[in-house]
């Protein structure tokens, strides 16, 4: 059997080695069980990293400096041609700069993933606008929800939209996240005091997040928030936002 191919592991697991050397390690590792498990370990600490790294906006010099970083401490070490098939080899200079380039390279890929989290995360935010702004666009009557109590500070607009087969819906902002297991009801209440259940759901996070309802509002007199442990039954949970809808019936 040739030598083991461990100091080439990282590089490989990372796919930055080239197609000479990738091609000799994957033809070592097709007849080496302990190169290959060595490589499982390195391949689950290289998968598992990126998603360990807090998103966050880069500086502008980092890619350059982590990249000269490694160019420098990467520098060719002769390998010791007296070591033996049988031995493990002991860390070196060679063995470190590997591990400085697989950083380096890792935490580019985090960045780079990070980013591109955040753009999905902004382009489905900005298909919510849209859809948003096209039911507003048909027109219809409105009517602001206020936070109470703990609750200030977040509101709701419930928007009746004027096309008929076009659902009612509330836009809210500035939500507070819930516990495990609760939910936001909508509420629509009529004039003797009857309140429907309208939606339930939970908070995405996101500042405005928009929610349809599946009962239409225009025989209600008011709507009101509150917070439940189901998504079905009465209501039971506390109010967190109200307002009037229609004049009250006489």
């Amino acid at each position: 059997m040739t030598e083991h191919v461990i100091d080439d592991l990282e590089l490989y697991a990372l796919g930055a080695l080239g197609a000479p050397d990738a091609d000799r390690v994957t033809a070592h590792l097709a007849a080496c069980p302990a190169c290959r498990g060595q490589l499982e370990d390195i391949a689950t600490a290289v998968n598992a990293l990126p998603d360990m790294v807090a998103p966050r906006e880069p500086p502008a010099a980092l890619r350059a400096r982590i990249l000269d970083a490694a160019a420098a401490d990467g520098r060719p070490v002769a390998a010791d041609a007296t070591r033996r098939v049988s031995r493990w080899p002991t860390p070196t200079r060679a063995w470190v700069a590997i591990g400085v380039l697989a950083a380096a390279a890792v935490l580019l890929v985090a960045l780079d993933l990070n980013s591109l989290r955040e753009l999905r995360a902004a382009e489905s935010e900005r298909a919510e606008y849209a859809l948003v702004l096209e039911k507003v666009s048909h027109g219809g009557k409105s009517w602001y929800m206020v936070g109470l109590d703990q609750w200030r500070g977040s509101g709701g607009t419930l928007i009746a939209p004027a096309k008929a087969d076009v659902s009612a819906f509330v836009v809210f902002h500035d939500l507070h996240p819930l516990s495990a297991g609760a939910l936001y009801a909508v509420w629509l209440v009529d004039a003797d005091g009857h309140w429907v259940r309208a939606a339930s759901f939970r908070p995405d996070g996101q500042p405005v997040q928009s929610v349809d309802l599946t009962v239409p509002v225009d025989v209600f007199a008011q709507c009101a928030v509150t917070i439940e442990m189901a998504s079905e039954g009465k209501r039971s949970g506390p109010l967190v936002m109200q307002s009037q809808i229609a004049p009250p019936a006489r």
